[in-house]
């Protein structure tokens, strides 16, 4: 069974924290980020089991201060884009110290929050915190048990992405661990329900109903949803008239730019249209 619309995984962390290694050693790819920042990048990776067969689409952020992030995403224009995020894989580095430690406590409390106030205790979403290596040595020497311990309290799995099976195929509950794991989380993971469409303009296709490939055209509606959703206006402002018609010319100057991408890319083998128009998709998020 084809999977036609996914709900979306969710990739972050504080800045270099390590998402982008964690997805090529997923994927075998990663986005080529154009500035120093991750935030706002997509992805997607194709899965294939014996029940079912997707592209999920990976949104990856950026969290500089887990207070303004939390703030954002608390708001009630964020839920819709929360209620079609199918994973959470939190990347940290092994912390140095204590105060390490407790920025990650606050960072899965801050996700967990989010998750509880937009979907109840009801949320299915599957959450992962994903320790990744750490350059500084020596490191704080925390043992599995008690990171275990730390991440079930906010509702996550960990997950070293180090760690080996010790020569065994899996470990004493007969899962997978390391980078493995992950993969084994997120593909047993139910993905059906990502239908929900965010709040987007049309006026992304042209005027005869062409567009971009359905795929990069999908990338761009999401990317720019995502955008408007989470940062969306708050209501309380009497400018609204004026805001409005910002937003139109807006969406009207990224249609041509959209427009372009297309008529630029005509001509192109199919592999690389695709490479051309997702990297130029993805640069133009980044303006918005």
């Amino acid at each position: 069974m084809e999977i036609q619309h996914p709900r979306r995984i969710l990739a972050l962390g504080a800045p270099d924290s390590g998402v982008l290694g964690l997805l090529r050693d997923l994927t075998g790819s990663t986005p080529a980020p154009q500035t120093s920042t991750t935030a706002g990048l997509s992805h997607s990776w194709s899965l294939k089991t014996k029940y079912y067969t997707a592209t999920i689409p990976i949104w990856i952020d950026e969290v500089p201060s887990v207070r303004e992030w939390r703030s954002e995403f608390i708001k009630p224009e964020a839920k819709e884009v929360i209620s079609v995020i199918g994973a959470w894989i939190f990347c940290f580095r092994r912390p140095v110290t204590t105060a390490h430690v407790a920025a990650i406590k606050e960072a899965l409390k801050a996700i967990a929050d989010v998750i509880e106030r937009a979907c109840g205790y009801s949320g299915d979403a599957v959450c992962l915190a994903v320790a990744m290596p750490q350059s500084t040595t020596p490191y704080l020497d925390m043992g599995k048990e008690e990171w275990d311990e730390v991440c079930m309290e906010y509702g996550f799995e960990y997950i070293d992405s180090e760690e080996k099976a010790g020569g065994k195929p899996k470990n004493d509950f007969g899962e997978e661990v390391g980078v493995k794991r992950v993969e084994e989380a997120i593909m047993a993971n139910d993905w059906e329900g990502g239908e929900v469409e965010l709040d987007v303009s049309e006026e992304w296709e042209d005027e005869e109903g062409e567009g971009l490939d359905a795929e990069e055209l999908e990338m761009g509606r999401e990317l720019f949803g995502l955008k408007a959703a989470i940062h969306g206006e708050d209501g309380e402002s009497g400018d609204e008239e004026e805001d409005e018609e910002t937003q139109v010319d807006e969406l009207e100057s990224m249609m041509r730019k959209m427009i372009a991408i297309k008529e630029t890319s005509e001509g192109m083998p199919e592999a690389e249209r695709k490479r051309f128009a997702a990297k130029a998709v993805n640069d133009l998020m980044k303006d918005l």
